[in-house]
């Protein structure tokens, strides 16, 4: 009689610990605290910092003299397309656009520098001053996207998209000379 008092007891004892381990565990995610950053929001910050070298990098560079000049904004170029490309595969192309100038940015410059080292042309050198003006506002307008509550707002995206599409124009007819 003991015997199948201890087994029943003991069947007892686990199936409460198997009730219980999933209970404990949603009960915690219910009342977890927001005290560490969400992931998205760390990602967008990331991808501000990548932008911000860029727009750094496009500035200071306005006025390269020869394509060598070119390769740090070319590596940065890469990052900034990488991370954002990153922060759209975790947010969602509904909620955030994809730059399209960023890779014909970086296969302008690529371009450039096929041809070995050189001096840039003046047309060369002005279509990198019009890019660095361009990609100033959509710095300016890509710092306000996300808002404090780690919600995107639309009306940045939106600065953001006409800007990237002027940019994306202006590299296209480049490209296709």
């Amino acid at each position: 009689m003991r015997s199948q008092l201890k087994k029943k007891l003991i069947v007892g004892l686990l199936l409460a610990g198997l009730l219980a381990w999933p209970l404990t565990s949603l009960y915690g995610y219910a009342t977890r605290h927001e005290d560490n950053p969400d992931a998205e929001r760390l990602l967008y910050q990331v991808s501000l910092f990548q932008i911000e070298l860029l727009n750094r990098f496009l500035q200071d560079s306005a006025q390269p003299m020869d394509t060598r000049q070119l390769d740090s904004l070319k590596q940065t170029l890469y990052s900034a397309s990488y991370t954002h490309e990153r922060l759209v595969l975790a947010l969602g192309k509904d909620n955030v656009n994809p730059l399209h100038s960023l890779p014909l940015f970086m296969q302008y410059i690529l371009r450039l520098q096929i041809g070995g080292e050189r001096a840039l042309k003046a047309e060369e050198k002005n279509v990198l001053q019009e890019a660095a003006k361009l990609f100033a506002g959509l710095h300016e307008a890509y710092g306000k996207l996300m808002a404090s509550s780690g919600s995107i707002v639309s009306s940045q995206s939106k600065t953001v998209s006409e800007i990237d599409e002027k940019l994306n124009s202006l590299l296209e007819k480049k490209l296709l000379q």
